[in-house]
């Protein structure tokens, strides 16, 4: 158990095992695919060993009695839910239970008790881990028999509707989906994936914690939204079968520049070119290409850097340090990860020179910043999974 919640169990002299419904629920990482899964465009994400860990037991009250560990904060909210409460963090938890509301299911009292290790603000997707561990918590006490993907469904609905961000699905997706035979590469118009090995012989992935967030980030995703829209309809207006933007090719779009204006059209050019990125990059994994993942890694940051415009100054010192400074190791290629404005650099390096990394980005960002990066090895693994046996084994043996 980590610390932070043992300490809490221990300062309430509860004992664990009385909490029947014990859950992780892990955050994600994107080795590519940024921006485009609400662009119904493929993804590479993968869960991670970061997450969030839920201990829930029911209570004879109709009310959810919540107490985040990480915040040291609680909550009680009345069932149903009829609103949001005005803790965000909470406000996760209601729209799940909200969504189940709307499928007809009555959500029983529930004291839920969670904590994590996802540093938030990372581009590891904290939001998305909670939202998908609450989602398969209640599946399990509500007997809702949902599937995976369909949770990952509601979850999205979620965000959209009731926390009224316009997500894409990849994050929820990842989390209740992952797999420990590597990422995912995921078409998010259709919800089909299969896992795909990224393993390099001789390279490591590692993620490079900027530790800023720009509130930019919270603001910008909504017009990026937006301008993606407005790409696609002048698309549509030509061609009709266009079903999302990232079916889109280039040579498509520039049938179009005359009718958008030059904002929409970098966005869409940036959408366009990513989608195809992904799929070779998913050959370069394929065929042990080393270079090709590097540079395929490169353009994404450009592209999310100059067209799609979501960098920032600290991330682009950190990949142009990382690509273009250190001497002495060999990194094939970084870009940012995450929705933008911060968070993490996702890094393809020599296994051997990772620490050699580590120490001169710290050194670097501290010179120029005077804030010391934090360093995250990856470990990929399975999506959302019971802790330990749950109150119905058939259930839970059931959607292992």
């Amino acid at each position: 158990m980590l610390p932070h919640l043992a300490a809490y169990f221990a300062s309430r002299q509860l004992d664990a095992s009385s909490f029947p419904y014990r859950l992780f629920s892990p955050g994600r990482i994107n080795l590519i695919g940024e921006h485009t899964d609400y662009t119904g465009g493929y993804v590479m994400p993968a869960a991670i060993d970061k997450g969030i860990y839920f201990y829930a037991r029911p209570i004879a009250e109709p009310v959810l009695r919540l107490y985040a560990a990480d915040l040291q904060e609680n909550a009680v909210l009345d069932l149903p839910v009829r609103g949001k409460s005005g803790q965000l963090w909470a406000d996760y938890l209601a729209g799940i239970v909200d969504q189940f509301q709307q499928l007809g299911y009555v959500v029983p009292g529930l004291e839920i008790i969670f904590g994590g290790d996802v540093p938030r603000g990372s581009g590891m997707s904290s939001s998305a881990a909670l939202e998908g561990g609450m989602a398969f918590l209640l599946n399990a006490v509500v007997e809702a028999e949902l599937s995976r993907p369909a949770l990952a469904q509601l979850a999205q609905r979620s965000s959209n509707t009731f926390i009224g961000v316009p997500t894409g699905i990849m994050d929820q997706f990842a989390s209740l989906n992952g797999s420990a035979q590597g990422p995912i590469l995921l078409q998010c118009a259709t919800l089909d994936f299969h896992p795909i090995n990224a393993t390099l012989p001789g390279y490591s992935w590692l993620l490079v914690n900027s530790l800023v967030t720009h509130e930019l980030g919270s603001s910008q995703y909504p017009i990026r939204v937006a301008e993606c829209a407005r790409a696609l309809a002048a698309l549509q207006s030509i061609y009709p079968g266009l079903d999302n933007l990232s079916a889109a090719t280039l040579p498509q779009l520039d049938a179009v520049a005359d009718t958008l204006d030059a904002v929409a059209f970098r966005r869409a050019y940036y959408v366009i070119s990513e989608n195809a990125r992904v799929h070779r990059m998913a050959q370069a994994l394929a065929e042990g290409e080393v270079a090709r993942a590097g540079t395929l890694l490169n353009a994404t940051h450009a592209g999310l850097r100059d067209d799609y415009a979501v960098s920032c100054e600290e991330i682009d010192f950190l990949h142009y340090q990382a690509t273009e400074v250190f001497q002495g190791g060999h990194v094939a290629g970084a870009r940012i990860m995450g929705g933008g404005f911060g968070g993490c650099t996702i890094n393809l390096v020599r296994t051997s020179d990772v620490p050699a990394l580590q120490a001169f980005l710290a050194e670097a960002y501290q010179d120029a910043y005077h804030i010391t990066p934090e360093f995250y090895p990856v470990q990929i693994g399975p999506g959302t999974r019971w802790m330990s046996e749950c109150v119905s084994t058939k259930y839970c043996a059931a959607n292992e």
